[in-house]
């Protein structure tokens, strides 16, 4: 188990588009928001790692073939996602809008997570160090670790963007830190474009 859960650990805490948009949730709606954020990362490393352990072996082929390919559609979800963030950032806003419930930061980490079937890859990677062989219930448990270091770590940065939000008050120094987290998930996204 504390395979998966380092593993978990490990991944989530790789600075890509992911950490960078709860780091941005959080600091723009504070610590509940990033923490949502997080969760919502985390789930959809559950049901990758769930699958990867169900299954690694047989999925890994069909998802490698078609990786260039995979990786262009990421590539370009994230510069959409990039430049709308930049875009909202830069509309004028007369009358401050209603605070959103801190559960709906929930559904975009998921969301984006869970597009990306390279995370299926990597989990898959990792099931010929974890004893995964026939069980599915072992499987579940081993994807519950995996998923309770990446909420661990998920909650992390949606915290440390909370208290960057907390420390730097006023809609000016907030839109700057959503401007840097999206400038950085459109760069990433030309990068893989690029790469791909």
């Amino acid at each position: 188990m504390w395979k998966a859960f380092v593993f978990g650990v490990v991944v989530a805490a790789a600075i890509g588009p992911i950490a960078l948009l709860i780091f941005g949730t959080g600091a723009r709606r504070g610590f509940a928001a990033g923490a949502f954020a997080g969760f919502g990362a985390a789930l959809a490393d559950f049901v990758y790692a769930l699958a990867a352990f169900s299954a690694g072996a047989l999925l890994l082929p069909l998802f490698a073939a078609h990786e260039r390919m995979i990786g262009a559609a990421c590539a370009l979800l994230l510069i959409g996602l990039g430049a709308t963030m930049l875009i909202g950032l830069n509309r004028s806003r007369p009358v401050p809008a209603a605070a959103k419930p801190a559960a709906r930061s929930f559904l975009p980490t998921f969301g984006l997570t869970i597009v990306n079937p390279m995370t299926l890859v990597v989990f898959a990677a990792i099931v010929p160090q974890l004893p995964v062989a026939g069980s599915l219930a072992r499987s579940a448990g081993l994807a519950a670790a995996l998923a309770a270091g990446s909420a661990a770590v998920g909650v992390a940065i949606g915290s440390c963007g909370a208290a960057l939000g907390k420390a730097l008050p006023g809609e000016r120094a907030q839109r700057t830190v959503s401007a840097a987290a999206a400038a950085g998930i459109l760069a990433f996204g030309i990068y893989g474009l690029a790469a791909a």
